[in-house]
């Protein structure tokens, strides 16, 4: 032991001062590193711990949610949380909630300000939404109707306004329409996005008629409960202005030809959403009932919910119980 300790002092008494602070000043490095890395996993393995608690949680709160629609989803759009989700990915009818792509297409390609005059082959689909022959509107205007009422005139006359100025595309000697155009348009806007459930026939979501009784033998848009909660939050992100008239119960807007229309949501149950953004409802006989919206719950904090293929009045529940469990998530 008195040997070690004579060669202990000899060795320091060899030491520079220089390179005595040199190895205390690397001792220190070595100590620091080792703090840093065990702080760093007691933080991960925190985090870790309070994700899990987190989903455990989600999972808890949704365990015993009975709903009617065949499909449902429910996504955090700042987090990219999925909260819940029920045959996400399955391909079904999306009756007017069609016009979510519809409306998106056409700010794409146009300015809100520019003007459609209404022709009688615009008023000649499906329902009537109180829209005149030679009516003038600005196109933003024309959207907000599209959107609120569920207007089936007013995308008609949106999908050959816009599709007018796509190039024409002549396929054995037949010269495309310009609504076929749109949704053409429409399907392409879907692939880009990447929306791969989404599939578009009209510019609508009507059903279309094709047996020999003329019974509705497909719908004029399809697509999943996963893609449309896609499809609407990218479309509020990008064109809040658009959305923001359907979560009022009902509006009033006048055309350009000084026309009022007074038009009521198709949202029966919007006051069964607090914090509601957005909502988009559909429904036809192949559809079923569909409703899609976006409400915040809490601050700056949007969610995105979805059902498809439930029924008229179901949908409306199916969505209250949706937004009512969202709010028993504990952060």
């Amino acid at each position: 032991m008195n040997k070690m300790k004579e060669e202990m002092k000899m060795l320091l008494r060899k030491i520079s001062p220089l390179g005595l602070l040199f190895v205390l000043g690397t001792l220190l490095v070595v100590v620091m590193q080792t703090l840093v890395f065990f702080s760093a996993s007691a933080n991960k393995n925190a985090q870790s711990g309070n994700s899990k608690n987190l989903t455990a949680n989600v999972s808890d709160v949704f365990e015993n949610l009975s709903l009617e629609a065949h499909a449902a989803y429910v996504f955090d759009i700042n987090s990219k949380r999925v909260l819940f989700a029920l045959n996400e990915n399955d391909k079904l009818p999306l009756a007017s909630i069609t016009k979510l792509m519809t409306a998106f297409v056409a700010r794409d390609h146009a300015s809100e300000s520019a003007l459609i005059v209404l022709s009688k082959d615009d008023l000649a689909a499906e329902g009537d939404s109180g829209l005149r022959l030679g009516e003038r509107w600005r196109l933003g205007d024309l959207l907000n109707t599209m959107l609120i009422i569920s207007s089936n005139d007013a995308a008609h006359a949106i999908s050959r306004f816009i599709g007018a100025d796509e190039q024409p595309v002549v396929t054995d000697g037949e010269q495309d329409s310009a609504r076929t155009r749109f949704v053409q348009m429409m399907n392409r806007k879907a692939y880009d996005l990447g929306l791969t459930k989404m599939e578009f026939f009209n510019e609508s979501g009507l059903d279309i008629s094709g047996g020999t009784n003329g019974e509705a033998t497909m719908n004029g848009g399809y697509g999943s409960a996963h893609d449309v909660a896609l499809l609407f939050s990218e479309f509020w992100s990008k064109y809040p202005t658009t959305v923001e008239i359907t979560a009022l119960p009902a509006a009033r807007i006048t055309s350009q030809d000084n026309i009022a229309h007074v038009l009521p949501n198709t949202d029966e149950a919007i006051g069964k959403f607090p914090g509601l953004i957005a909502s988009k409802t559909g429904y036809t006989t192949l559809a079923g009932g569909n409703l899609a919206i976006i409400f915040d719950r809490g601050i700056n904090d949007p969610v995105v919910a979805v059902v498809l293929g439930s029924s008229y009045k179901g949908r409306f529940d199916d969505m209250a119980k949706l937004v009512a469990t969202v709010g028993k998530i504990s952060e």
